[in-house]
């Protein structure tokens, strides 16, 4: 669940203006970054992930369309659209970065350069 909602505009306050800052959980291994966060909702065709000058950011939309075949009777859930933001560091492959939407978690891999991954040194004996 969101933790977060931020107002994109000060326009007139229409569902658009917001949007929801889901929450993440990032791993580290030796060889990757894997950033994991819940966009319930939202289908493959309707994230964005994008990278630029270091920055790493997720857009998620819902559209109505996505729920108007199952005869609403109630709703607590808001059609909010998704947005995060993160600062990368240099030490990222962004030619090997991907992506994966699952049951409404994206998941998303942000592999290390190779120089930026832990190196063994051997003791030599003299």
């Amino acid at each position: 669940m969101a933790t977060q909602v931020t107002k994109h505009s000060d326009r007139n306050l229409e569902k658009k203006d917001y949007c929801l800052i889901p929450p993440v959980d990032i791993y580290e291994t030796d060889n990757e970054f894997v950033l994991k966060t819940d966009m319930p909702g939202v289908s493959k065709e309707n994230v964005e992930i994008t990278f630029n000058n270091n920055e790493l950011e997720i857009n998620g939309t819902l559209h109505e369309a996505d729920t108007a075949g199952e005869n609403l009777t109630y709703r607590e859930f808001t059609l909010c659209n998704y947005n995060r933001k993160f600062l990368i560091s240099d030490k990222i492959n962004v030619e090997g970065i991907t992506a994966a939407l699952e049951n409404g978690v994206l998941t998303v891999t942000l592999p290390k350069r190779e120089e930026a991954k832990p190196k063994k040194i051997e003791i030599k004996s003299e």
